[in-house]
């Protein structure tokens, strides 16, 4: 079954059910034809992104370098099915591009990189989308001066990132209420449970303690997405964290909320048998609202830089090679009053003769001897 709809944003939860379907389809049709990729990570956080791209994301697709866009940055990158999905459904990328997701020569990598122009940054180191989101609220508020909101989506597992925290302590101290971020909390990693699982409040606990606002909700509840959205927009003076219980795998029962499926494709079959479950192929479109017009408060310009060296001591060629040398390897009692016994590295040149070394006694070994 393959369906073809287009509405505008702000359209009803309906809609948006619908939508977060088509993203958990589509996000298990590339990368099952990649052979590869997070298919069950993109179907935590469908209705997550659903929701947001139908009903509040402020973007024009067609001027992604438009100061006055939101952003939306993906911390948890290994999620690029369910980013390139969202693509497609915006009418950004076509259908027959998402198929080319990690393909040689695909713009489409496995991780989303600033070659695609509505990539602000590449993610997928863990931990790092969001102090990058932080830093990037924090120039919108109080640099360009603009009304942009920044939405991040971050993933459980890199919640034990230190850097995630220091970056929530930031938000909170410089009063970020046009950031929000997302947690995904699906409970499993790539080597099991997460250092807390669902404990919902422990993760609350966190964020209040660093000055953040947190919201707790059912991650595939559209009307409580939706309403944590619109909370969020409305907050004044404190950034707003939306802590999502979600399921792995959410909508085919064969692999939700199951250990083991964190970074494999489905296999053909599987995904045959999982896109029906889904409700089949679907092809809705989404016409984002775009942002209101404004100007940054600091002119940006293109500058040229050149080295400060004179031409007459700039380095006009290579230096020379320096010469290779070969390392053995051979083990080395320490004296007789210790019981150990340490294996050292030393350098030799092709040409050299082998090396001594002076043990504990005064009897001298060979590297051959080892």
């Amino acid at each position: 079954m393959s369906v073809t709809t287009e509405a505008p944003a702000t359209t009803d939860l309906d809609f948006a059910r619908q939508l977060g379907q088509q993203l958990r389809v589509d996000s298990i049709r590339c990368s099952t034809a990649a052979g590869s990729g997070h298919p069950t990570s993109s179907m935590s956080a469908a209705d997550l992104i659903a929701v947001l791209l139908s009903r509040y994301l402020q973007y024009d697709w067609n001027k992604p370098k438009d100061p006055n866009n939101d952003h939306l940055i993906f911390s948890k990158g290994h999620a690029s099915p369910l980013c390139y999905a969202m693509f497609k459904a915006a009418g950004a990328i076509t259908d027959t591009e998402l198929l080319t997701f990690r393909k040689f020569g695909s713009r489409l990598q496995g991780h989303p990189t600033p070659e695609i122009p509505w990539v602000d940054v590449a993610t997928g180191s863990l931990g790092q989308g969001l102090p990058i989101s932080v830093g990037v609220a924090m120039a919108g508020k109080n640099l360009d001066k603009l009304p942009y909101h920044v939405w991040v989506l971050c993933g459980d597992s890199e919640l034990a990132e230190g850097s995630i925290w220091e970056a929530l302590d930031k938000a909170g101290f410089y009063g970020l209420s046009n950031l929000t971020a997302i947690l995904d909390i699906n409970r499993l990693g790539q080597r099991g449970e997460t250092e807390y699982g669902w404990t919902l409040d422990t993760y609350r606990r966190r964020v209040e303690a660093f000055g953040c606002f947190p919201i707790v909700i059912d991650g595939h509840d559209v009307t409580a997405i939706d309403r944590a959205y619109g909370n969020a927009l409305s907050a004044t003076g404190k950034p707003t964290v939306i802590i999502a219980k979600t399921i792995k795998g959410k909508g085919f029962s064969e692999i939700e909320n199951k250990d083991g499926w964190h970074g494999r494709a489905l296999p053909p079959d599987m995904a045959e048998r999982a896109i029906k479950e889904l409700g089949g192929i679907r092809h809705l479109k989404v016409k984002t609202a775009k942002p209101e017009s404004g100007a940054p408060a600091i002119k940006h310009v293109d500058v040229t830089v050149t080295s400060p060296c004179p031409p007459s001591r700039r380095r006009t060629r290579s230096p020379p090679a320096r010469p290779t040398a070969t390392r053995s390897w051979r083990w080395v009692r320490f004296p007789t009053w210790s019981p150990w016994t340490v294996r050292c590295r030393t350098p030799r040149t092709p040409t050299s003769s082998p090396r001594r070394i002076r043990t504990g006694s005064s009897r001298s070994t060979s590297p051959s001897s080892s």
